[in-house]
């Protein structure tokens, strides 16, 4: 949905190649990486010529420089151009000291190849890699039930934890269903106040044909119960879309228990529990970098994690197995009511 909108937006704005278009000799930049880490930019980008074909590898590899202008000035930095790809784009980088606040809507690459020059607000090609690195499953899942309401049939749709967190409705794009907004929160909007892990003591069997959850599930305790209790109250066949984190700083605590790689959700979502994957993925990469250096040979701005894990399943048949555990029984706090830093994500 967001990857969607960031490339509609694009589309209105006449944009191309993750950059608007700036005449001179470099048609396009793709972002690759554009990050601010205590006062260090970091830019790793690939430059679209125009004529690509006009020239040499030689002349394509010296012909590039860039730098960083910010509010009118150039910080002090650094660059390097790196390779040329197969395709004729060429690789580079660029490292600038700046504020730790760097305005970025001030923030101009400046690209020349031979005697031309290239001007490219960072404002314009950064969200192009937001939304390129962004995959979602969210669009399929849509598709599935917009397809669904479509056959005059009004779909049931529960959205677990769906409060209204970050100033956004999330079942407000479902206006074509009947949705249900279940969370364990009290706040407008929410139709039942429950726990995840009891689903089907708040809901008869087999009530719902479709079901959403995002970002909730690192914040339960019992995410495989949780599984078995959405294949109980959802129908066969219905499809639920769950998305979660990878890689995510700690939040909403003490209720911050678990993260999700892309094969994790095989663990929750299997024919033991009822359910089928049909898709799962990671994206939004993120460096994971330790406070205190660590003693061995590595290169921590090289590790990679993703704050995204998503997965899309389908229910083919009851659960086989069950987790009669009740939350009480092992925790004795409660998720926040109001978390320090706003709400959770």
């Amino acid at each position: 949905m967001i990857r969607s909108a960031l490339g509609g937006l694009a589309r209105r704005l006449g944009l191309r190649h993750g950059t608007a278009r700036p005449g001179g000799p470099v048609a396009g930049i793709d972002l690759d990486e554009c990050q601010v880490f205590f006062g260090y930019c970091r830019i790793h980008a690939y430059a679209m010529l125009a004529e690509v074909e006009r020239y040499s590898h030689a002349e394509l590899l010296g012909g590039l420089r860039v730098a960083l202008e910010l509010e009118g000035s150039r910080p002090a930095q650094r660059a390097a151009v790196l390779s040329v790809q197969p395709s004729g784009a060429v690789e580079f980088e660029l490292d600038a000291l700046v504020r730790r606040d760097m305005p970025m809507d001030r923030a101009v690459l400046l690209v020349w190849f031979r005697d031309g020059l290239s001007r490219f607000p960072l404002s314009a090609v950064l969200p192009f890699a937001q939304a390129r690195d962004l995959t979602s499953r969210l669009g399929a899942f849509n598709t599935i039930v917009a397809a669904a309401a479509a056959g005059g049939h009004r779909p049931s749709l529960l959205d677990v934890g769906g409060r209204a967190r970050s100033c956004m409705q999330k079942s407000e794009i479902y206006p074509h269903c009947d949705v249900t907004v279940f969370d364990i929160i009290p706040d407008p909007g929410v139709d039942v106040v429950g726990d995840a892990h009891e689903l089907s003591s708040h809901f008869p069997p087999e009530s719902f044909d479709f079901a959403t959850s995002l970002a909730v599930f690192e914040h339960l305790l019992m995410p495989w119960k949780a599984a078995v209790e959405l294949n109980r109250v959802l129908k066969p066949g219905g499809h639920a879309y769950v998305w979660s984190h990878q890689s995510q700083p700690i939040h909403d605590l003490p209720w911050d228990f678990f993260r999700f790689s892309d094969n994790a959700w095989h663990a929750l979502f299997n024919r033991r529990t009822g359910f089928e994957v049909v898709a799962a993925d990671m994206s939004m990469k993120v460096h994971l970098v330790p406070r205190v250096y660590p003693s061995q040979s590595t290169h921590p701005e090289d590790t990679l994690g993703f704050m995204a894990s998503e997965v899309l399943v389908r229910k083919i048949g009851p659960a086989e197995v069950d987790w009669p555990v009740r939350l009480p029984e092992v925790i004795d706090t409660m998720y926040p009511t109001d978390p320090p830093g706003g709400a959770g994500s």
